[in-house]
């Protein structure tokens, strides 16, 4: 039976799971396995045994705190030492949770809370008692899905027999209760005054789109522009410029874009010394913008193209830009960039520029430069 509700407990739990970070939701549910390691003076059988529980944890606003948490979490049918007995344990408890953010998605966080628990068959010093626990755990965050990974380890203290547990804990956590910042506002009666009969006022369409004023919500329509039925011009991929503007007319919802609608290409123009693969540091401003770029327009990656001069081998050279491009990879990982939104491509010396028969001319053709792919 047990089984059966924490299996019911984690589907519908995984219904109400949404896309979105779990700071946006009132409430948070983790299913969780632990082990416990059990102070001796309980005359168990096995001192290191499994727990199952569930908690749900109120998400707090403008408070020190940032959680209140209610688990509740049961053992199974163990054995007594030295006796034919055996007995489950229920512990339930309320805690108050705090965190401490160490990256953009991994935090470390602390709880303290009281309890109770029950011995459903009390043998010797193992009683029904008081409970208090404490402890420290991390969590990392699953980009894009609210969910997150947990796992702490707490002190437990039961007070009737002052007995000493050590509980591990590893669970799934997972939002539910959209947050809104709406406010509400009362709406108060309006009551409606009579209105004076008007001449009717014959309807034009002034700038000849097809839609009539009192219909037009773009009265100033350019002559020949293909407009929707409330007289303003389309913008199918909703990036804010109009069709009949949009160079790219599949841009993904919310990238940032210039005024023809294409995502800004950004050129990091890294010139490198003849015969290295190293960046100069003149470069780390150029780099941090690009990566910042690419943080703003998270559903954004990136190609990483790498040339070379002329000289020398055209097999030593290919390699040599190959090296070039992992270069500029490692430096914008270093910028916290995925690796995973990142393709690198060497050119050799296929591809130049400029005249590799002077010396200008080579080091313009010695370059990496950093293009965005939706």
């Amino acid at each position: 039976m047990k089984k059966i509700l924490l299996t019911s407990a984690l589907c519908a739990s995984f219904m109400f799971a949404q896309s979105a970070p779990s700071t946006e939701y009132n409430y948070e549910v983790t299913p969780f396995v632990a082990g416990i390691l059990s102070d001796s003076k309980a005359n168990l059988d096995d001192d290191h045994y499994a727990n199952a529980g569930i908690s749900l944890a109120k998400n707090l606003q403008n408070s020190f705190l940032d959680q209140v948490e209610l688990a509740i979490m049961r053992s199974d049918s163990l054995k007594y030492n030295g006796t034919n007995g055996n007995t489950n344990i229920n512990r339930v408890f309320l805690n108050a949770v705090k965190k401490l953010p160490l990256t953009e998605k991994l935090a470390a966080y602390g709880l303290i809370g009281a309890g109770y628990q029950d011995i459903t068959q009390e043998i010797k010093d193992n009683d029904d008692s008081a409970l208090l626990n404490y402890g420290l755990g991390l969590r990392y965050d699953i980009p894009y899905y609210g969910i997150a990974v947990k796992g702490d380890v707490r002190h437990l203290y039961s007070i009737n027999d002052r007995k000493n547990d050590l509980m591990y804990t590893l669970g799934l956590a997972m939002p539910l209760g959209k947050r809104y910042s709406e406010n509400i506002v009362a709406k108060v009666p309006v009551v409606e005054e009579p209105v004076e009969a008007t001449v009717p006022v014959v309807d034009g369409d002034d700038d000849n789109d097809g839609v009539l004023n009192s219909k037009d919500l773009c009265p100033d329509s350019l002559p020949g522009a293909v407009v929707n039925e409330y007289g303003c011009e389309e913008d199918d991929d909703k990036d804010g410029v109009v069709n009949r503007l949009d160079k790219c007319m599949n841009t993904s919802q919310g990238v940032t874009v210039n005024s023809d609608g294409c995502v800004a290409t950004f050129n990091l123009n890294i010139k490198f010394d003849y015969n290295s693969d190293k960046i100069s540091s003149e470069y780390n401003e150029r780099l941090q913008e690009f990566a910042s770029m690419l943080k703003e327009n998270p559903k954004l990656n990136a190609t990483i193209e790498a040339h070379t001069d002329s000289v020398g081998p055209e097999k030593y050279n290919q390699k040599l830009s190959e090296k070039r491009a992992a270069s500029a990879v490692r430096a914008l990982e270093n910028f916290n960039i995925s690796s995973e939104r990142l393709h690198s491509i060497g050119y050799g010396e296929t591809q130049p520029i400029s005249s590799n028969d002077t010396k200008e001319g080579r080091a313009e053709n010695r370059r990496v430069t950093g293009l965005i792919n939706q």
